[in-house]
């Protein structure tokens, strides 16, 4: 009696599962079911051989089962036409897409060989008008250009430090004769010699400096003597009677 009232739970519990088969529409939900309807087979071959057990029950149950498991496994080749169509409908999107952005690619591609001088030149000038290689292309223009651009300012501004040097050594020498002349041309032209140079500079710079205190120097005299020459005449004046 009580292994009949298990297995008419059983039918009803099959039963249950096979009305809320048609609801489950996610794979987790199936799956459940179909370890759910393992386990309830397996306990009801297990107890088959007991003769209490009426046999169309057991066959009920199993039949329901079999049917349910039959529906599952339909239901899952669905889900994977519905995957497949999914993916076919995603490729074609993508690439209507990618035509979009990149029509110069796709026309390339399907454009038949170039005929002429002309059509082999556009295509072959196409793939450089794209916007990321002219972008690239003008940074690389762009810095080959001041780079150029420094090396030829460093140069003047070198030889503008040159040109102010061999002037001030001529004014420091007070002439230019040949041999200061051929000296400069020398170190500075012909077989640069930058030990030179640096001593040259050092040597100009230390006499204008000289020169700047000598001058300083010579001022203050004579404003002193200045200051002298009137200190004596007004002397003169408070002398006299």
């Amino acid at each position: 009696m009580e292994e009949n009232l298990i297995f008419e739970g059983l039918l009803s519990m099959v039963t249950e599962l096979k009305e809320k088969q048609e609801q489950q529409v996610t794979p987790a939900s199936r799956e459940e079911t179909i370890n759910r309807l393992d386990v309830i087979e397996q306990r009801i071959l297990e107890s088959q051989r007991k003769p209490t057990i009426p046999e169309n029950m057991v066959q009920e149950i199993l039949s329901q089962i079999a049917s349910i498991k039959k529906g599952q496994s339909e239901n899952q080749k669905q889900d994977l036409e519905d995957i497949k169509g999914l993916i076919v409908a995603s490729h074609r999107y993508f690439k209507e897409k990618l035509k979009i952005l990149f029509p110069a690619e796709t026309q390339q591609s399907e454009k038949s060989e170039p005929s002429s001088w002309y059509d082999k030149f556009l295509n072959w000038i196409t793939p450089y008008l794209k916007p990321k290689f002219f972008l690239f292309s003008a940074g690389i223009l762009i810095c080959l250009v001041s780079l150029v651009l420094n090396i030829r300012f460093a140069e003047r501004m070198q030889q503008l430090q040159d040109n102010d040097i061999k002037y001030r050594y001529l004014l420091m020498k007070g002439k230019a004769d040949g041999n200061s002349l051929d000296l400069l041309e020398i170190n500075f032209s012909r077989k640069r010699d930058n030990s030179f140079i640096r001593h040259l500079t050092d040597t100009v710079t230390d006499f204008e400096y000289r020169s700047r205190k000598q001058a300083e120097a010579l001022e203050r005299a004579r404003l002193l003597d200045e200051q002298a020459k009137q200190l004596k005449k007004e002397a003169d004046k408070l002398g006299k009677p």
